[in-house]
């Protein structure tokens, strides 16, 4: 009797095994992710699996993590599985978040992000496994602020035009991270202009988030070239906050940048305000997500 209940026991395993292994290779799941709420303290990540054919899974979900640059910036908020589809919620720590981004710029804006799954089958058997994704994004490349010469002082003489500007990262001090901004200007003038001084704040979707000072006075040449250098520290209090309308902006943040320069112009001292074109700095991530989900269901 007792044989005969075992036969039928792992009769109905092997079935509904060779069930679910059909089910799922006639027709793969499908996970989709996106952006589910978002305060300035934590962002929502939704993923969401379907499958066409009903199937009878008995899993739990016990914990699913992301990890990125080695650090956990969100884990499992809720889990929600059925015959048909799964749901799982993940919640972002915002200021863990841009701890991580420090560590990306850190590392020559390259990095790693892990989504890792862990659970159980049958309320014994582990279940754990991860996709991982290499994440390239020139962020700070993007930040090439312009702006054209004018004619200051009733036209006796013009603003230095500002050409380009190359801002790399800085390292970082204290609670703030610290961007080098080399800006090439361009002297219109027949006399050499003198940068004393220069007030440089930089701004997210409205903003402020860094401030920057010349560490140097530097000369422009008469009709000449020149690179004034500034040092900015962003304030990374305020980053949660720039990060939560970034995502509600659709992954998109527009940056702009206030410079002033304090010079000596035919024996005038001269605040020169400085008009830059605004940025829009885009991001990808949650395509990314839904790249290595994809992951899963290609092999």
């Amino acid at each position: 009797m007792i044989k005969k209940l075992v036969a039928i026991v792992l009769l109905a395993l092997l079935l509904w095994g060779a069930y679910i292994a059909y089910a799922l290779l006639s027709s793969p799941p499908k996970f989709t992710a996106r952006w589910g709420n978002v305060t300035e303290a934590s962002t929502e990540v939704v993923i969401q699996g379907e499958w066409s054919k009903p199937i009878i899974l008995p899993v739990s979900m016990n914990n699913v993590t992301m990890n990125f640059m080695g650090l956990t910036v969100a884990w499992t908020d809720r889990v929600k599985l059925s015959e048909k589809n799964a749901l799982v919620v993940l919640g972002i720590d915002n200021h863990n978040l841009v701890r991580a981004l420090f560590d990306y710029l850190n590392n020559g804006q390259n990095g790693t992000a892990k989504i890792s799954f862990n659970g159980r089958l049958l309320k014994v058997i582990p279940l754990k496994f991860s996709v991982k994704r290499n994440v390239h994004m020139d962020l700070l490349g993007k930040l090439n602020f312009t702006a054209e010469s004018k004619p200051i002082l009733g036209g006796l003489a013009y603003t230095p035009a500002l050409l380009s500007t190359k801002v790399r990262w800085g390292g970082e001090k204290g609670n703030r991270g610290i961007l080098i901004a080399d800006m090439e200007f361009y002297n219109p003038n027949s006399f050499p202009i003198p940068v004393a001084n220069l007030t440089f704040d930089l701004y997210a979707n409205g903003i402020k988030i860094g401030t920057g000072y010349l560490p140097k006075s530097t000369v422009i040449p008469a009709k000449g070239y020149a690179t004034v250098t500034a040092v900015i520290e962003l304030d990374e209090n305020v980053l949660p906050k720039v990060w939560t309308l970034h995502v509600k902006n659709g992954e998109e943040s527009t940056v702009e940048v206030q410079i002033t320069l304090s010079t000596t112009i035919l024996g005038n001292t001269v605040q020169i305000p400085l008009k830059t074109e605004k940025k829009v700095v885009k991001t990808n991530i949650m395509e990314g997500i839904n790249e290595a989900l994809s992951q899963l269901t290609r092999g």
